[in-house]
């Protein structure tokens, strides 16, 4: 029974902002990521419960209908009742849904949480991570931008600033007292060590004054 296919889209990788892509047209050739372009390589349609390349005419399957994680996804012609080709699209926000293979229960998945253009596709368990949330773009309309974490430095208010400075204020103070306190010190202990070394020093004796001859008696 042949399904009625959905209008083309591109499957937008939530975490890298990258299209999923088929590398060629036939049997088995692999699924990876790339820059969205909207080319035909990168748009898919819904057909029943597969997900058909445009640019192949195939649908997104696990290698060998593989279900451990890290089994490789690719492409292959349509097989009557094989579940290692069917996809469900749940939900988790309006905007993003996971690929959940029927026959593995696991999700899509990009290897190693690469960032690169073509890395892989796989399955790996379903870890709520954004890595494995996918926005279906329909054709024409631009991907968004990858999700990216940035931390928003707060500009500091004018009381922080004012005690920062008074802060600054006091500290400088501080330095300027311990300076004049210092040299202060230096002063009182040098003088006593000066009036000490003149006391002990003795007092010079007075030349005694010669005695005149005593004068002969004529």
């Amino acid at each position: 029974m042949v399904g009625k296919k959905t209008a083309e889209f591109m499957i937008v990788n939530r975490r890298t902002g990258k299209a999923l892509q088929a590398a060629g047209v036939e049997n088995g050739q692999g699924v990876c990521q790339t820059a969205p372009t909207g080319e035909d390589a990168q748009l898919w349609a819904q057909d029943g419960g597969r997900l058909i390349n445009r640019l192949s005419g195939k649908a997104l399957d696990v290698v060998h209908g593989g279900v451990e994680s890290g089994a490789r996804a690719h492409l292959w012609e349509k097989v009557e009742d094989a579940s290692s080709q069917q996809w469900e699209l749940v939900k988790v926000t309006a905007t993003y849904k996971k690929l959940l293979n029927v026959q593995s229960g696991k999700v899509l998945d990009i290897v190693d949480m690469s960032e690169e253009d073509g890395a892989s596709a796989q399955l790996w368990d379903d870890v709520d991570g954004v890595g494995q949330q996918w926005k279906l773009v329909p054709a024409g309309e631009s991907a968004p931008a990858k999700t990216v974490t940035k931390t928003v430095k707060k500009p500091a208010s004018p009381k922080k600033e004012a005690v920062k400075d008074a802060a600054k204020k006091v500290e400088e103070a501080v330095k300027e007292t311990a300076a004049t306190v210092k040299e202060a010190v230096k002063e009182t202990v040098a003088k006593p060590a000066v009036r000490k070394a003149s006391e002990g020093a003795a007092p010079a004796k007075a030349p005694r004054a010669k005695k005149a001859p005593a004068r002969g008696k004529k």
